[in-house]
């Protein structure tokens, strides 16, 4: 497995920071170590913290034409942070465009086409992707912005295959909220009881055990993607043979959370 990925959050919205750090949680590559809702929040952090970042995730419903993108950059690097930026906003933003020409940016992503796939795209970024989703490459090809060479989009609005929309539901609170039984039966207004072969049914059809057992080949359940298969070839080598819930449920998490590679 490789290191850990140190995330911090600049977000001014709290459910989108609240929801944010949740999938950075959940997922066993990131580590949240900074929450801030204001510039000034994060400014501070730079001057006092020594905790050093990966990447930082960017709300660019912060950035202004007075306080620019630029400005987090030198403020970062004349700390001594190398961090890449995850630029994050609503709705694609011609102005965020023509602000993102600094080698510290790695990528510009809407909100809603993210979804769950969050921890997905940090990992990319830290590996020195430019990562975008379909609203922002629309957007820079109509404003004719060139991207980079080593653009990657990234679309999370992935469904799952053979899954109805109330299965899909419930797969993504046990396994990606990972909402215990109890309180998925007081949700879903049914007994425990019915939860526990409920979620059992869950695992069997997204195939959790014959991927672990090496019944069901892997690949046919994520597609070609040469950059999602490596992946998950590190997944399955921290998970090798075991079928203990919690490695069941970090499988499913993965799985239920993969993205589709656009380019």
């Amino acid at each position: 497995m490789g290191k850990d990925i140190f995330v911090t959050i600049l977000e001014d919205d709290i459910f989108s920071l609240n929801w944010m750090a949740l999938l950075m949680v959940r997922d066993w590559r990131t580590r949240v170590v900074g929450e801030f809702t204001s510039r000034i929040e994060f400014h501070e952090f730079l001057e006092k913290a020594h905790q050093r970042f990966d990447v930082l995730i960017l709300d660019v419903d912060l950035i202004s034409e007075i306080y620019k993108i630029t400005d987090i950059c030198q403020a970062m690097k004349s700390k001594g942070h190398q961090a890449r930026i995850l630029l994050t906003g609503v709705q694609p933003d011609p102005k965020v465009l023509l602000q993102m020409q600094n080698e510290q940016i790695g990528g510009y992503v809407l909100k809603s086409e993210v979804a769950y796939a969050l921890s997905w795209v940090i990992a990319f970024v830290s590996e020195g992707h430019w990562v975008l989703t379909p609203g922002v490459q629309k957007l820079a090809y109509e404003a004719n912005v060139p991207l980079p060479s080593n653009a990657l989009v990234v679309d999370g609005r992935r469904t799952i295959p053979e899954f109805t929309d109330y299965e899909a539901a419930v797969a993504r609170m046990a396994f990606i909220f990972s909402v215990g039984r109890r309180d998925l039966a007081d949700e879903l207004k049914i007994s425990e009881q019915w939860s526990y072969g409920l979620v059992s049914e869950l695992y069997k059809k997204l195939g959790l055990a014959d991927i672990i057992a090496g019944d069901v080949d892997l690949f046919s359940y994520i597609g070609e993607s040469e950059i999602i298969k490596d992946k998950f070839l590190e997944i399955m080598e921290q998970l090798g043979s075991s079928k203990k819930a919690r490695d069941m449920e970090t499988l499913a998490f993965h799985l239920m959370t993969m993205p589709e590679i656009l380019e």
